[in-house]
């Protein structure tokens, strides 16, 4: 197994090291992690079902073995910290996995962080890579890899609705739940708050990918207001506060919208007549639309994404990587049938020793 390290252990951190212990290719080794109440515990403390014994440490350079690691990256999505943090990394020699939605396509806005990236990672032999549910999945693989089967994409209209009652007291900060409309309203004018921070990036990709030549872009969050009390774990949201927010981000060419994606992240979505799904709608040669339901949890969905690319980034060139150019699957075996019987039901294959695949 793979020596891996979490930096960052909130609920996405936690979830991945349950990912990552399921997965069966990575051992843990150490967690990153600034708060004091949990430097010094082990991940088995933190994570009940979890039998890793790997301790919390406070930083990067507490961590002393000199052997390069998988680094799983979900500390924060603030650009200038999320680029020293990985450029810390990277100088270490290891390869990183991060969840910061900008990093899905960060040539779009941050285009030098991108350069320095590529420029620390390939000078390493490493990999860095921005990898999640969303962006990664819904709103850019998924629809892309449906595209394969038409012919000229006139439009695309995306909607994830997600339960986001797992998320904790830092992300309701970034998001802008249970805050009261007027908050809301002054936060987003001022740029506090953006909601889902990847969907410039998801539009720019997708677009790219379906030579839609995408000219402008809006981004707009509209809240839905509690109309009952609901108690988390961390904390009460009133009535009245911000119990929901659908965010919708749309893709322009010459005024026509070509690329919708809209995101309804609900703390109680039944409350409030939602339910968990996916829903992707395709106009083109051949319009169709198709339904995942229940949508993938934002913690555990993002983290099964990150293990998954952690497995692919071997395989790719060094550098900055996009998640849209890993292969689907992994090819480290074929099959071969060693013996066939027909009999007048059909046919039954004998499937012999895996071999390994041609490189």
């Amino acid at each position: 197994m793979r020596p891996a390290i979490l930096w960052g252990f909130g609920s996405l951190g936690r979830a991945l090291a349950t990912a990552i212990g399921v997965s069966r290719r990575f051992d843990i080794v150490a967690v990153i992690d600034t708060d004091p109440s949990l430097v010094g515990r082990t991940v088995s403390d933190l994570v009940p079902a979890s039998r890793c014994d790997a301790r919390v440490l406070a930083t990067l350079d507490d961590y002393t073995d000199p052997r390069p690691v998988t680094l799983f990256h979900a500390t924060t999505s603030d650009p200038s910290l999320v680029t020293t943090q990985i450029l810390a990394a990277l100088a270490k020699g290891h390869s990183v996995i991060t969840a910061a939605e900008w990093m899905f396509h960060p040539w779009l806005r941050y285009g030098d962080a991108a350069e320095a990236l590529d420029a620390a990672a390939r000078a390493q032999a490493t990999h860095v890579i921005g990898c999640g549910i969303n962006p990664g999945f819904c709103f850019e693989a998924l629809p892309l890899l449906l595209s394969r089967t038409v012919h000229n994409v006139a439009a695309v209209d995306i909607l994830r609705v997600a339960d986001v009652s797992g998320i904790g007291p830092s992300d309701f900060g970034h998001v802008g739940l249970g805050l009261n409309e007027e908050a809301f309203r002054t936060q987003v004018a001022s740029h506090v708050i953006e909601g889902h921070m990847g969907f410039p990036e998801s539009i720019a990709a997708v677009a790219e990918c379906l030579d839609l030549a995408v000219d402008r872009m809006t981004d707009h969050l509209v809240p839905t207001l509690a109309t009952r009390p609901l108690q988390l774990s961390h904390r009460e949201v009133s009535l009245g506060q911000v119990v929901g927010i659908t965010q919708t981000a749309i893709g322009y060419v010459a005024d026509a919208p070509v690329l919708r994606m809209t995101l309804e992240m609900f703390l109680d979505p039944a409350s409030y007549g939602r339910s968990p799904r996916e829903v992707i709608d395709i106009r083109a040669s051949r319009s169709f639309n198709l339904t995942v339901q229940p949508a993938a949890p934002p913690a555990e969905g993002a983290a099964a994404m990150m293990v998954y690319a952690a497995k692919m980034l071997p395989a790719m060139r060094s550098g900055l990587v996009s998640l849209l150019d890993l292969p689907i699957g992994e090819s480290r075996a074929r099959l071969r049938v060693t013996d066939t019987h027909r009999s007048p039901q059909g046919t039954e294959f004998a499937i012999g020793e895996r071999s390994s695949a041609p490189a």
